[in-house]
């Protein structure tokens, strides 16, 4: 039996393969336009055939359903966010600045959500088909990478200076058990109480932003980001980082 070589480059596409490549590429860009001028309820099979200059059923020879297409589209969405909060982390010089980088992390995400409020809504909103990504693994798996993105940078704050939590046998044993299962599922060296401390601050965040974007805090604030601000200062105080914040 012939085994490959280690570092043997991978066999090059034929022009077939670069073709279809090519054509879900072009179908993948078409459908973030459609939704990001109209919203999910725009981004459809015929539509897509239509701008493509393409029958409904040619389409379904890239995507074998309007489910999976949009699956595919929320990966896309989740790793665009995921890598913005990244960079915008990375781009303080000081790497020990741990409440700096989430911070900046934090703001990136408002800013992206704003600028891509039908883009949000598909992946951390009200779209109608977050039921059903719940239960599917590859989608559960593209939105953990935004969550370990902002998990990232909580473990810093934790390994630089562990903020204050209970002992982990006072938390409930429902959620003790299940934070025990993330630990194990993604390898998570940390205590059971800081990961609970980490969801209760990401929920507060993305709440916060998910009530803005989708238009829920006009009746009182026509610009939510001195809340946000104020939200990101209680929070450093409560994470012990109050003189680490700084108004951006």
């Amino acid at each position: 039996m012939t085994t490959a070589r280690v570092g043997t480059p991978p066999p090059a596409l034929t022009r077939r393969e670069r073709t279809r490549l090519a054509t879900i590429t072009e179908m993948m860009s078409v459908a973030r336009r459609l939704l990001a001028e109209d919203g999910e309820h725009a981004v459809t099979i015929r539509a897509i055939a239509r701008e493509m200059g393409m029958t409904a059923p040619a389409v379904y020879r890239y995507f074998e359903s309007h489910e999976v297409l949009v699956r595919e589209v929320r990966k896309d969405i989740f790793t665009e966010v995921s890598q913005a909060i990244r960079s915008a982390a990375d781009s303080r010089a000081d790497r020990s600045d741990a409440i700096g980088r989430l911070l900046a992390a934090g703001r990136a995400l408002r800013h992206w959500a704003l600028a891509h409020r039908h883009e949000f809504a598909l992946i951390l909103g009200t779209s109608p088909l977050s039921s059903r990504a719940a239960h599917d693994d590859e989608t559960q798996n593209a939105g953990w990478l935004l969550g370990s993105a902002f998990a990232a940078l909580m473990a810093e704050l934790w390994l630089q200076k562990p903020f204050p939590v209970p002992p982990d046998e006072q938390l409930p044993a429902g959620l003790r058990d299940q934070l025990d299962s993330l630990r194990a599922k993604h390898g998570v060296n940390l205590p059971a109480a800081a990961i609970a401390a980490m969801l209760g601050a990401w929920a507060r965040l993305h709440g916060l932003i998910c009530l803005e974007v989708l238009g829920h805090l006009t009746f009182a604030l026509p610009d939510a980001g001195d809340l946000f601000e104020y939200e990101l200062a209680r929070l450093s105080a409560e994470l012990g980082w109050a003189d680490g914040y700084r108004a951006p």
